[in-house]
């Protein structure tokens, strides 16, 4: 049967699932750059075996990486004010992201094309609307597997995109800050004053239970706490506010 490609598709090209295949646990993968075009794919040719668009017309940018489990997702935005803005109407058609292999230098690892519904992007004018065009992207990548950008990305993020990059990534991030500080709060001498005093005091009632009742008496039995020493005779010094006679 013979595959068509004249409509909306996406793939891995054979080089970028090579590339994909290299990649270890500990390894890092390197977009170097995402390219916006205007072609289509030519009959009888498939895409898997693309070095390139087929037109290339501008330079894109995206959102950071996510991580959520083996696949990493973004989203590839084209805006009209990128590069010093567009100076004419385009037809965005197909899409690609490029990526480094350490042995093959920069291949074309993704490639997607809009077939029969090609997206328009409006020239930019100064202080004039921002024409944007958004498309979402996930690879998947072996266990372990890090994700860089060789390009600042500065797409614009979504609601949903903040979304799912708080929950990913800031989430686990401000849980491990805050078991760190927790720990190291609980283990200061000046944390919990009020509940350390709680403990002393009940320390000093569990030791004069065990005075009272767990020391043998042969003679008239009394009990002393010097929490003053009224009417009191000692030797020592007096702790007042351990309740206490040290010697």
């Amino acid at each position: 049967m013979k595959e068509e490609y004249d409509l909306f598709g996406i793939c891995i090209t054979k080089q970028g699932l090579r590339l994909l295949a290299k990649l270890h646990a500990g390894d890092t993968l390197e977009i170097t750059r995402v390219m916006v075009g205007g072609g289509k794919v030519p009959e009888g040719t498939n895409p898997k075996d693309f070095t390139d668009l087929v037109s290339p017309i501008a330079r894109a940018t995206s959102t950071e990486p996510v991580a959520v489990e083996n696949s990493v997702t973004f989203t590839v935005e084209y805006r009209s004010d990128l590069n010093g803005g567009l100076d004419r109407n385009i037809l965005v058609n197909e899409y690609g992201i490029f990526a480094l292999d350490p042995q093959d230098g920069e291949i074309l690892l993704y490639y997607a094309n809009l077939g029969d519904y090609p997206e328009p992007v409006w020239a930019y004018w100064d202080h004039g609307p921002i024409c944007s065009r958004r498309y979402p992207v996930s690879i998947t990548v072996a266990d372990g597997v890090d994700t860089v950008l060789g390009y600042i990305a500065s797409a614009y993020m979504t609601a949903e995109d903040v979304k799912v990059y708080c929950t990913s990534t800031i989430l686990p991030m401000f849980l491990e800050e805050a078991d760190r500080r927790i720990a190291a709060h609980d283990a200061s001498g000046d944390a919990h004053p009020a509940l350390r005093r709680s403990m002393t005091e009940l320390d000093a009632r569990l030791e004069l239970l065990w005075l009272r009742y767990g020391t043998e008496v042969s003679g008239n039995p009394f009990t002393v706490t010097f929490e003053d020493l009224e009417g009191e005779t000692v030797t020592g010094v007096w702790n007042q506010a351990a309740a206490r006679v040290e010697f």
